[in-house]
């Protein structure tokens, strides 16, 4: 047995709140060795059955929402409003593959010459490796299991070790829901078993959100196996404000996309790039707005920012900010350890922020605003596109055709007018460029799992 433990510590105040038992390479291996049993049974059960208990899940989320809201807040520190919010769009994923999965299954008719039938139909390909993050505890879960369950596949979960309490919690909602320790697993090792895991020859398949460095290294592992990946990784996105935009409009969707969760989302609107004429105006608004947000226990009311996940991310946040300075950002808020126990940072804002610093080049998990000053449209443009990564981005304007023409011709998975970047079950997820490759949710999230097979018939 093993004697390792993951420990869930409550980032507000740094107590320790549990430890959970990590397996052993043999604990693991019985895992898989069950889940190989479980996937025979299961990728043969019917499109209904798989829909009811996509359905029951759902409810489910909805039932205990208040539950796994407080284990999200103790264990990384989300404001519980935001985790409410989060068991929702968690629900909706789940619905959505429930209420569609007859759609999503059905087989295609092709007409081929020499042919009496040609099909194209979707089969499960087996089990699939989901290795999660901290950020979103369960709409990361809900967001790869959902769609691959539906399809007829069992999941293994390697969740981040910091938020054990969710994933025990998160596991048990799925048994409850009739996914059975088999269908779906929750497999509480350390990082190190990552590779061995991927090559065993029950894992058909491997998703991961997090880091760039993880990305690779999870894509060479799956590649060097043949096995299918899907990566969300990293993300520096802008928010370009044009000329025309509503300045108060604008300081409000910039705070709510770059502050949610803390600004610890991959998809945050890192860079706020904002046309010359408007720049004055919309920093001053900014940093009035983000000095009176309200940074506190993430289980009082009305909370805007709580602590980050963890001191050592937090650390890493202060160092980037610092450097930021050092190479010619203005700090116009924040940027200061709080003297308080836990892994705090207020909200920030950095003006001034150029070409070549790192508050523009660096991916900054946390509650940084960077504020960029555009020339025009043109070079908004070019300043949104001057990014190693490409996941989401917004653009706010009055026009909003011009809006949509200016979001097209920006390097990124999702681009959304007028609104931050919001994860939709309809709509795919997913980025280019370093910030990884497949997609998430909608039909699309769907088929990233499936053995999309031709079968034809020939005349006689």
């Amino acid at each position: 047995m093993s004697n390792k433990t993951l420990t869930a510590s409550n980032p507000a105040n740094d107590k320790v709140l549990k430890e959970y038992a990590m397996l052993s390479k043999e604990e693991v291996q019985q895992k898989l060795e069950q889940t190989h049993k479980a996937y025979s049974s299961f990728s043969q059960t019917t499109v209904q059955d798989r829909a009811q208990r996509l359905t029951v899940l759902a409810d489910l989320i909805d039932e205990h929402q208040k539950e796994i809201a407080t284990q999200i807040a103790h264990e990384m520190g989300k404001p519980y409003d935001q985790g409410i919010s989060e068991t929702q769009i968690s629900s909706s994923i789940a619905r959505f593959y429930a209420d569609n999965l007859p759609k999503l299954m059905e087989t295609e008719q092709r007409d081929v010459d020499g042919a009496v039938r040609a099909k194209i139909v979707k089969d499960p390909i087996g089990a699939v490796l989901g290795v999660m993050p901290w950020n979103y505890p369960l709409y990361q879960v809900i967001r790869f299991a959902a769609p691959a369950l539906a399809g007829g596949n069992v999941c293994l979960m390697k969740h981040a070790s910091n938020v054990p309490g969710c994933a025990d919690l998160i596991t048990q909602l799925f048994h409850k829901a009739d996914f059975e320790e088999g269908i779906f697993t929750w497999l509480p090792v350390g990082s190190e078993m990552i590779e061995d895991i991927i090559n065993d020859p029950v894992v058909q398949g491997v998703t991961l959100t997090g880091s760039e460095e993880a990305g690779r290294k999870v894509a060479e592992q799956a590649g060097a196996a043949l096995k299918p990946s899907v990566l969300e990784l990293g993300g520096i996105d802008p928010l370009i404000v044009l000329d025309d935009a509503d300045i108060e409009r604008a300081v409000d969707l910039a705070i709510a996309g770059r502050f949610d969760n803390t600004g610890q989302s991959c998809a945050a609107s890192k860079r706020l790039i904002v046309d010359k004429s408007l720049a004055e105006d919309f920093s001053k608004r900014l940093i009035e707005k983000v000095k009176d947000m309200r940074m506190d226990d993430p289980m009082s009311e009305g909370v805007d920012i709580g602590p980050m996940s963890r001191k050592d991310l937090r650390d890493d946040l202060h160092d980037q900010v610092q450097r930021a300075i050092k190479s010619g950002a203005k700090l116009e808020c924040g940027g200061e350890i709080p003297d308080r126990d836990g892994a705090w940072y207020p909200p920030t804002v950095l003006t001034n922020v150029t070409q070549g610093n790192p508050a523009f080049n660096e991916e900054l998990f946390g509650p940084v605003a960077s504020v960029v000053v555009a020339d025009n449209e043109a070079h908004a443009i070019e300043l949104a596109n001057d990014c190693p990564y490409g996941l989401g981005s917004t653009v706010v304007a009055k026009d909003d055709e011009r809006g949509e023409r200016v979001s097209r011709q920006l390097q990124a998975g999702m681009s959304f007018v007028n609104r931050p970047t919001t994860p939709f079950a309809q709509l795919p997820f997913g980025g280019v460029k370093g910030s990884g490759y497949g997609r998430e949710q909608s039909e699309y999230g769907f088929g990233a799992f499936m053995n999309i097979r031709t079968v034809y018939v020939a005349e006689h």
